[in-house]
């Protein structure tokens, strides 16, 4: 068995943890050397996992990687997303079945929730 855990370089950890746990995530294991900032966190959202890492200096501010999310139904988090988001669409049926709420989380990536 292998397990794939996505991650995302963004500029500051913390601040990033706490606006994925308002769209009902939760931090799972974070590590912080001792006299430095926060350098690695472990997000979940009901089993689905991914990680975060600081940006590196010398990265630039594109943001073309992004995270998709198959949820049972995405009747609840549509409000929660709304509120909390900069939203590029929400639609009922897209071509391949799914209903879906595209958004950017505050670091500028395209995260998804999907479902049948």
């Amino acid at each position: 068995m292998a397990t794939c855990l996505c991650f995302l370089r963004v500029r500051d950890i913390a601040p990033t943890i706490r606006w994925y746990e308002r769209l009902g995530f939760e931090c799972v294991a974070t590590h912080e050397e001792p006299g430095c900032e926060l350098d690695w966190a472990l997000l979940d959202f009901k089993g689905a996992r991914f990680m975060l890492y600081p940006q590196l200096e010398k990265e630039s501010e594109i943001r073309d990687a992004g995270l998709y999310f198959l949820v049972d139904s995405i009747d609840d988090l549509v409000p929660v997303v709304q509120r909390e988001a900069e939203v590029i669409e929400i639609s009922d049926r897209t071509a391949y079945g799914k209903r879906e709420i595209v958004f950017r989380d505050l670091n500028g990536f395209q995260i998804t929730f999907g479902c049948d």
